[in-house]
């Protein structure tokens, strides 16, 4: 009896937000529910742990019930959750374990992060991690960006990190920074002619139709700033 095709579920959306003071960095984060692995992509930055938490249990889960964890490169925004997982199998390329001196998205510290995790040993581009689930090599965003492949029951999904952050990057064949344009560009061929269907970096989930972005998977939905400004507004009526 074979295993049922693997299930790709949101759990966190990605947005590609950014300000006067700096990128809001919000990754698209991945859920693989196959019989004989949970595989979590990326897992997004500290400032959306409760987010991450929420969205677990959204799905009956919690951070114990992701047993492998696939982190697309060492980008601040991508990896920063890492340390919730270090009872689960970690696949990260190897040239991401060690930033570049001076990497504005993936400072020092983020050696630290990895420090603590059960990191898969040699080489992985291409590895199936279950039936239907394959690490897919993405260089050219960083030299190490690793993209997933799913074979669903709906066809091929590729899972792709900051290889492809948009559709509008899709559309353009290049990625929005590279450290190597021309890698770069031959990632983005990959997935256009590999994918049905898309999940990237900082977008929603797309189609691919005759090799461009076909239609959204999900409705847009937009961020509600929640805070209020400390020094100008009242504070909430009491209920």
């Amino acid at each position: 009896m074979t295993d049922p095709a693997p299930v790709v579920e949101p759990l966190l959306l990605g947005y590609g937000l950014s300000s006067d003071q700096g990128s809001i960095g919000f990754c698209g984060v991945y859920l693989v529910q196959t019989p004989r692995r949970r595989i979590l992509f990326d897992c997004g930055h500290a400032g959306r742990r409760r987010a991450l938490h929420r969205a677990l249990a959204r799905h009956g889960l919690g951070v114990r019930d992701v047993d492998t964890l696939v982190l697309s490169h060492a980008h601040y925004d991508h990896v920063q959750n890492a340390d919730l997982f270090t009872h689960a199998e970690v696949f990260l390329h190897p040239a991401e374990r060690e930033p570049e001196p001076g990497d504005p998205v993936a400072p020092p510290w983020t050696e630290a992060i990895f420090a603590g995790l059960a990191l898969h040993e040699g080489s992985i581009d291409g590895l199936e991690l279950a039936p239907g689930v394959t690490i897919t090599g993405l260089p050219g965003h960083t030299a190490g960006s690793l993209g997933l492949t799913v074979e669903t029951a709906d066809g091929t999904a590729l899972l792709t990190g900051d290889a492809v952050p948009s559709s509008r990057a899709l559309r353009a064949g290049r990625a929005t920074t590279a450290a190597n344009d021309e890698a770069a560009a031959a990632s983005i061929e990959l997935v256009r002619t590999r994918a049905d269907v898309v999940y990237p970096g900082h977008d929603r989930p797309f189609t691919i139709e005759a090799g461009l972005p076909g239609r959204y998977l999900f409705p847009r939905v937009d961020l509600e700033v929640l805070a209020p400004d400390p020094l100008t507004d009242d504070p909430p009526a009491p209920s």
